[in-house]
């Protein structure tokens, strides 16, 4: 008995000292240990008054980004880096490494290096009322006041988003509420409502992520040894059910409405020639114009650096109009260049071109009786400029227009002028007119018109074909048609500038038709490889009653294509000019 009591005493020694020997030489090698952040001695008061002066001076340096009677301004304790401010009132070290930190703002200051001599840039402040956790790479250093590269973290419940303006005075500031917010490095994400604003203009969709740029570190230097890696913003993304109301746009974002800087020189005419008066005119015009809605069932991004806004899937754009119309625009897929707004007019970013793609995508203006067609389209607000192409035919009608070719580039003109035009065939175009028969023509090649000295040129090539109901019909391997224009008669009301081609300010002067020509009208038939056509004005019939007018040279039968852009009254002439017609350059 007392062999066996020996025995078990003696093994449970040796157990006793193996764990002695695991517990001191063996844990500390394969079990973790956590880092607490060294809190040290209390502060005395001195540390704790100089902390808080240096504080109320950086807070100084901010400026008046922080409302009165916000927190921030009342002895925060406030950490910096080169480019960030990290502000709050109490924190706890986490077992972890993180911090917790109640309440919390995050105060982003533009990347200088980034921007031009005299620029301002953005400051973005994220404030966090109900706290945040965040995790640095290193402890807190609250003496020294130094912010580490931060890693990542959360924001909990609201969160406000906001962006002071680009340039002082420029009404471009940005906002933005939500909830909940995951940080990385180099991206913010939230999956919950968004409510945002840019200036005049606000919005909201569900889902975002805004992703960050890196710091620029001139020389190579280490960007990671000075603080967080946050150089601005790169991108945002709203996820989907997206709305927008876009305020201060001016008539012109959509295809059919005049821009109303479009006008900039009669502007300046009107203001007594002073650009600066021109411009506030235009500002004047934007703030008062109808606001434009934006929607879309899939997602809306923003390339900060590139200034481009994209919209996907069921989009849709409606700007209402006087008398209950309305411009607007569906697609699948829709893409908003913008461009510094002129001095004078706001500051921010103004729309400059809109790309569109759908099955198809449909522009409709009921004010100027526009419908445009087609699988991709591009407009050019300054310049109203309509491209339209795709794999099948396009198609353009406007007031008294309508065609159809594989390829539309029109860019109207002032008020009265019919504009710039180039249709690659095969297409077709029709014609109708209060004052003339209806007309159609088809090509195989192109159609194009552009201004030709004073007047303009149409140009048909590829199996040509004319044809004016009840007047006959006019075939060539091509046919140039030299219009004037008509000058305005002294006390009628000033036209209005036409979003499609409109024929009706302009008349005809003359005409080549060249290669295998038919002429089948009411007066005559003819076959020939040459036809040339000069136009006059012939006055009206005269009165029951009246002497009949002075007997006139025998005269050519009607050209079909003079007749269907000017009034019946056109007539060509019998003599021609000696010097015979040069068409004009291909295009």
């Amino acid at each position: 008995m007392e062999h066996r009591l020996g025995r078990t005493l003696r093994v449970f020694l040796v157990v006793l000292a193996a764990a002695g020997f695991y517990r001191l030489a063996v844990v500390p090698l394969v079990e973790p240990r956590i880092k607490l952040v060294e809190t040290g001695h209390e502060m005395t008061p001195e540390e704790a008054a100089a902390i808080r002066a240096r504080a109320d001076r950086r807070l100084a340096a901010l400026g008046d980004i922080f409302p009165p009677g916000s927190w921030e301004r009342d002895e925060p304790i406030m950490l910096e880096s080169r480019q960030m401010r990290l502000l709050f009132k109490d924190y706890q070290s986490l077992p972890d490494g993180r911090v917790n930190l109640v309440p919390c703002t995050l105060v982003v200051l533009p990347d200088r290096s980034r921007l031009a001599e005299g620029e301002a840039g953005r400051t973005i402040v994220m404030r966090a009322p109900q706290g945040a956790v965040l995790e640095f790479d290193e402890p807190l250093d609250l003496r020294q006041g130094r912010l580490a590269r931060l890693i990542g973290g959360s924001l909990r419940g609201q969160v406000t988003i906001r962006g002071t303006a680009s340039t002082p005075g420029a009404d471009d500031d940005v906002e933005i509420v939500t909830r909940d917010i995951e940080l990385d490095e180099l991206e913010v994400r939230t999956g919950e409502m968004v409510q945002f604003r840019y200036g005049r203009s606000s919005g909201s969709g569900r889902g975002l992520v805004a992703r960050l740029k890196p710091r620029a570190t001139p020389g190579g230097g280490d960007s990671l040894a000075q603080g967080p890696n946050i150089g601005g913003v790169d991108s945002i993304r709203l996820d989907r059910d997206v709305r927008m109301r876009l305020e201060g746009v001016a008539g012109g974002f959509l295809p059919g409405r005049p821009a109303a800087g479009a006008g900039e020189a009669s502007g300046q005419q009107i203001a007594g020639g002073d650009p600066k008066a021109a411009a506030a005119d235009s500002q004047t015009a934007a703030a008062d114009s109808p606001p434009v809605l934006v929607s879309c069932r899939g997602s809306l991004s923003f390339n900060v650096s590139a200034n481009v806004i994209t919209l996907e899937d069921r989009v849709d754009v409606v700007r209402p109009t006087p008398g209950d119309g309305a411009d607007q625009i569906t697609c699948d897929l829709l893409a908003i260049l913008l461009g510094a707004a002129p001095e004078g007019q706001g500051g921010g970013l103004r729309p400059l071109e809109i790309q569109a793609k759908g099955a198809p995508v449909v522009a409709r203006s009921s004010q100027a009786q526009l419908e445009a067609k087609a699988a991709r389209l591009g407009y050019e607000i300054a310049s109203r400029r309509i491209l339209l192409d795709g794999n099948e035919p396009v198609s353009l009608v406007a007031k008294g227009t309508e065609m159809e070719a594989r390829k539309i580039d029109y860019t109207p003109g002032p008020a009265g002028d019919p504009g710039s035009l180039m249709a690659v065939g095969p297409g077709w175009l029709r014609v109708r007119s209060e004052k003339s028969p209806p007309a159609l023509a088809r090509w195989q090649q192109w159609l194009r018109m552009r201004p030709d000295g004073a007047g303009h040129v149409v140009s048909i090539a590829g199996d040509a074909d004319v044809a004016v109901e009840t007047r006959g019909r006019l075939s060539a391997a091509e046919m140039h048609l030299w219009l004037e224009v008509i000058k305005p008669v002294a006390g009628t009301p000033p036209r209005e500038p036409g979003a499609g081609p409109d024929l009706s300010g302009v008349k005809p002067a003359r005409m080549l038709a060249r290669g295998m020509v038919e002429a089948d009208a009411e007066q005559v038939s003819a076959r020939t490889d040459r036809l040339e056509l000069w136009f006059r004005e012939v006055e009206a019939a005269a009165a029951p009653g009246s002497p009949p007018p002075p007997a006139a040279s025998p005269a050519l039968p009607p050209a079909p294509v003079a007749v269907a852009a000017v009034p019946a009254a056109a007539q060509p002439l019998a003599a021609a000019p000696a010097a015979p017609l040069a068409p004009p350059a291909p295009p």
